[in-house]
């Protein structure tokens, strides 16, 4: 019965975030009100407030659950690749991946671009997620600083100045999937990005 019973509250807490992207996307961030999320999801403000303090607590957990399992998978590829060119196309592939084929993630991101007036009582969680795109974004610069020393890379390339260019490439293709969605199939150009990126860098050697 307990076993059941967890199951149950679990299905009801995964409905809530799929109603909570619904009506978030829909509405936007500041009229979106619980009531709006309990009525779509079919459950009342009370089970709500059972697996979610507030709004603003169902909303950092709506973007974590579409946000950490693509930055997790994004991470361990520092640790599991040992080549600068192999570690920044296989990220760009995840990716460019992820931005367009993941329902979840493109939601969530134009909630984020489209959706947010990034008011005080958002601003913990803006801070966090930009101190995760920083330490993504050092990451990226010692991959292009090995990549350098060993060849790879052009010498000429500033790793802080790359890092920021390939960070800031990643994120406006994600902002273009969104805003100019049917200019362009971004998934079925992902090797022509990749290729650009390879161009502006590689060691002609």
């Amino acid at each position: 019965m307990a076993r059941k019973t967890k199951e149950e509250a679990e299905k009801t807490r995964q409905a809530l975030l799929a109603s909570a992207f619904k009506v978030f996307s829909t509405k936007g961030y500041a009229k979106t009100t619980l009531q709006d999320i309990a009525e779509d999801s079919g459950v009342t403000r009370g089970a709500v407030y059972w697996h979610f303090k507030n709004k603003i607590d169902l909303f950092e957990k709506l973007l974590d659950h579409a946000f950490l399992p693509v930055r997790n998978i994004l991470f361990s590829k520092f640790d599991e690749i040992s080549s600068p060119q192999e570690v920044l196309v296989t990220l760009m592939k995840i990716w460019l991946h992820h931005v367009t084929s993941d329902q979840n993630f493109r939601t969530a991101f134009e909630i984020i671009f489209n959706k947010t007036e990034w008011s005080a009582e958002l601003m913990p969680f803006k801070l966090k997620y930009k101190d995760e795109e920083l330490r993504f974004i050092k990451k990226v610069e010692l991959i292009f600083e090995n990549g350098i020393n060993d060849g790879t890379f052009r010498k000429d390339l500033k790793p802080a100045v790359a890092s920021s260019f390939y960070y800031s490439s990643l994120f406006g293709l994600a902002q273009y999937s969104l805003f100019f969605k049917d200019e362009l199939d971004i998934n079925k150009e992902i090797d022509s990005f990749i290729n650009m990126f390879l161009h502006s860098c590689i060691c002609e050697n």
